[in-house]
């Protein structure tokens, strides 16, 4: 592996970053290191949007339902007490996921 020498104050901190044993030198296994915490980051912020983009759509097609003649008006008071503390919770779930996305985005997270 060549050495490689930073000039600008911005790759040095960076290096430095990746440089987790603080021998100076950035190994292979140091880079893989890097490597898999970005992917299994990736997979995370991945997930995290299937679950928000589940939960908007299972409370759009809720309420859809609800709003035509498939659900019998006799039933309709037995779901809507369940159905709104299903609701709340999945914007509970979209809220926080936006909040956190806006929190990290603009550098405090």
């Amino acid at each position: 592996m060549t050495q490689k020498t930073f000039k600008s104050k911005a790759a040095k901190e960076f290096a430095s970053q990746l440089d987790v044993n603080g021998d100076n030198e950035i190994d292979d296994l140091e880079i893989m290191e890097r490597k898999i915490r970005l992917e299994n980051d990736n997979a995370k912020q991945d997930q995290q949007r299937y679950m928000v983009w589940f939960s908007a759509v299972s409370v759009t097609a809720y309420i859809a339902v609800l709003m035509t003649d498939l659900v019998p008006l006799d039933r309709l008071d037995h779901l809507s007490s369940i159905g709104s503390t299903w609701v709340l919770s999945n914007m509970g779930i979209i809220g926080a996921f936006i909040a956190s996305s806006a929190f990290v985005r603009n550098g405090k997270g």
